[in-house]
């Protein structure tokens, strides 16, 4: 009878010793992966993790792949060619005893370093406990739990992807702050063509019995999804009748709530799953099949006449071993050959008188007895016969069954060799150009990165020169408001801000636009002063100076209008009329007259020091003048009211003590002055500080 086979799921490479324990014990094991280990997508949080041990007061490892994992990594930090140095004041915890042997394979072991595990994962032995157990509940009963005892430390807990976080709740719980990092990845992998094979040719109804050993509920999911997708729903529903091993409650749990029926559960460790395995195989392994028994010969019957008394204990006999046909026979053999009487009365003594009295009847029970002995031997003889012909043609049933799956095998075998072959090609083919397109990649990325930077750059030097110029024209009007007061300037460079940051249309521009708005309207709000018509009024009265006619000049000029049209009115008069004025001796006497007029001059002076000066002292007077109404006109453009009118009310003072007043053109100047004085009005003008502050403001962010 074959013998019953194990299916052990666990990862590829990582069964090596269990698989020769099940062998040793006399079961056939059937390797069906139903977990890949590989290593993480991202082992950057790793390794800044294990760069700073010495800041974690705990650091958990999950499983042996993430002591492996994990401890390669941190010889690669650590840049050392053997084995990673462990800090020995960082305490490590694990959960069962696979975890504590890898660790011992890495030097990392008791008494140099501190290793927290699950009562009986180190070895002790423990009387109270009937059966060790290891996850994470045990190992929390093994850390020190009192209140207090994490509070603000640092946990480190090293896993693969996916998994329970039951022990880092409780350590958040307590205080901790856990970094759980991921050191490996599990995977589901894809089963070879023969694994599937085998797996179905076990859920034939005359296959050996089979039991599938699960050691993880990632690998019962994963075998009920890898079933719905390979199996047929027949052969779906017979795989979840067939036995399953499993380490721990949880993973049983699993099993039978994806509907496999029958779960057995095993101690956890290797140890619990060998014995658990050598119990289902001895209780499924049947009995010994006997040796084939060779019937002796049967007895020649004797030449002398014998009683037939014997001949009906072996036939009892015989049929008592004997089968169905054969036991019929005997047994209707039997009560014909021999009666009450004749076997009663051979152990009497009286055998003479029997043979004597009836030879016939002993001879006939002879030969009948003999003759049942023969159909027994012939029974017999054709039972071994057809045995051993089913025997031998079931070997060569089987011979031809293994034949078969061997060439089947071969052909597979091949076809992997060449398909691994292609695939290796490829893959090197692809690795070529995964390594083309990577350098592709990265080039790409630095042209990419050029790019986004000398654009960042010419937006925010754009940006920079808009603001700048806008600062400038503002600053520029600013200053021209406060030198000369033009007050339409100032509006209109604000009004060519607001417009330039209107087509600019960003929203930082917004609090910047709100505050020119508001001085553009301070701006319209002061009311307009002619300053322009009171410098050129002062510009006019400075060129009419040197005109102007002193008190002590010698030529005497048109004081009042009307004054000198007398003359002109006689000659209109003798022009009219020459008849009436063409006496000889009245042109005379008024020609005496004039000339007597111009040599005798009476004027009326009050301040007799404006008679006395000279040419010289006259022409300086004139530019005092002068320079005293360039004052005024510089003070008003300069806004300086206090200066402009003290220097405009010395030139008038000095143009009335030593001009002429009745001068037309001195009146004249003086009216102009006085108009000049009128226009400028104190105006208090605006500023343009709060556009400009929030310009600086816009250029800080």
């Amino acid at each position: 009878m074959p013998r019953p086979t194990v299916v052990v799921t666990r990862p590829a490479g990582q069964s090596r010793q269990l698989t020769e324990a099940l062998q040793a014990a006399g079961l056939d094991v059937l390797g069906f992966p139903l977990l890949a280990i590989g290593p993480a997508a991202d082992d950057a949080p790793l390794r800044a993790a294990l760069a700073r041990l010495a800041d974690y007061a705990l650091v958990v490892f999950v499983s042996p792949n993430a002591v492996s994992f994990a401890l390669d990594a941190l010889a690669q930090v650590q840049n050392t060619a053997g084995l990673a140095q462990w800090p020995s004041g960082v305490p490590v915890a694990v959960v069962g005893p696979s975890s504590v042997t890898a660790l011992a394979e890495r030097g990392i072991a008791p008494p140099t370093h501190r290793v927290i595990a699950p009562a009986g994962a180190q070895g002790e032995a423990d009387a109270s406990a009937d059966a060790p157990r290891f996850d994470s509940e045990a190992l929390w009963t093994e850390l020190d739990t009192t209140p207090g005892a994490f509070a603000g430390r640092s946990v480190l807990i090293i896993r693969g992807n996916g998994g329970r976080d039951w022990l880092g709740d409780r350590l958040r719980e307590a205080g901790a702050t856990v970094d759980a990092v991921e050191a490996y990845s599990r995977t589901l992998p894809e089963p070879t063509g023969m694994q599937w094979q085998a797996a179905r040719d076990s859920l034939k109804p005359d296959a050996p019995p089979y039991a599938w050993l699960l050691t993880s509920s990632e690998a019962v999911r994963n075998l009920d999804a890898l079933a719905r997708l390979h199996l047929s729903p027949q052969e779906h529903e017979r795989l979840k009748q067939m036995q399953c091993i499993a380490p721990h409650a949880r993973i049983a749990a699993q099993a039978q709530a994806l509907g496999f029926a029958h779960v057995l559960p095993a101690a956890p460790g290797d140890a619990g799953l060998l014995a658990a395995c050598t119990q289902w195989g001895n209780a499924h392994a049947g009995p010994t099949a006997p040796e084939p028994v060779v019937p002796a010969p049967a007895p020649v019957a004797p030449s002398v006449p014998v009683a037939p008394v014997p001949a009906p204990a072996p036939a009892a006999s015989e049929s008592t071993g004997s089968a169905g046909p054969t036991t019929t026979k005997v047994e209707r053999v039997t009560p014909e050959t021999t009666s009450p009487s004749s076997s009663h009365a051979a152990p009497s003594g009286a055998a003479g008188t029997s043979f004597t009295t009836h030879p016939s009847a002993g001879h006939a029970g002879a030969r009948r007895g003999m003759a049942a002995w023969w159909v027994v031997a012939i029974v017999l003889v054709l039972a071994i016969a057809g045995g051993f012909f089913w025997l031998q043609m079931r070997v060569e049933h089987l011979t031809q069954e293994l034949a078969r799956r061997q060439q089947t095998n071969d052909a597979l075998v091949q076809e992997t060799r060449v398909l691994s072959k292609n695939a290796q090609d490829t893959v090197k083919e692809l690795q070529a150009k995964v390594g083309a397109l990577d350098g592709q990649v990265v080039e790409a990325r630095d042209k990419q990165a050029a790019l986004e930077q000398v654009y960042q750059d010419l937006m925010r030097n754009r940006d920079d020169w808009e603001i700048a110029e806008i600062q400038q024209l503002l600053t520029n009007a600013g200053q021209q408001l406060q030198l000369t007061g033009n007050v339409q300037v100032a509006l209109a460079a604000l009004q060519s801000a607001d417009a330039r940051l209107a087509r600019a249309d960003k929203p930082q521009y917004n609090q910047l636009r709100r505050a020119i708005a508001r001085d553009i309207a301070r701006m319209k709000a002061v009311p307009d002063t002619d300053l322009t018509g009171a410098a050129i009024k002062l510009d006019e009265s400075i060129n009419q100076i040197d005109a102007l006619p002193l008190l002590s000049g010698e030529r005497m000029l048109d004081r009042v209008p009307g004054e000198n049209d007398k003359p002109a009115k006689a000659d209109a008069k003798g022009a009219s009329a020459p008849a009436a004025t063409g006496n000889f001796l009245t042109r005379t006497w008024d020609y005496v007259l004039a000339e007597l007029g111009q040599v005798i001059r009476v004027r009326k002076v009050d301040d007799t020091n404006a008679l006395l000066l000279s040419g010289d002292q006259g022409w300086f007077l004139r530019e005092n003048v002068k320079l005293r109404l360039l004052n005024a006109r510089l003070a008003l453009l300069s806004r300086n009211e206090p200066v402009f009118r003290n220097d405009l009310a010395a030139a008038q003072a000095m143009i009335g003590r030593y001009f002429d007043t009745r001068s037309r053109r001195v009146q004249g100047v003086l009216t102009l002055l006085k108009q000049s004085q009128a226009s400028a009005v104190s105006v208090s003008l605006p500023t343009m500080a709060e556009s400009l502050g929030a310009l600086r403001a816009l250029k800080k962010e």
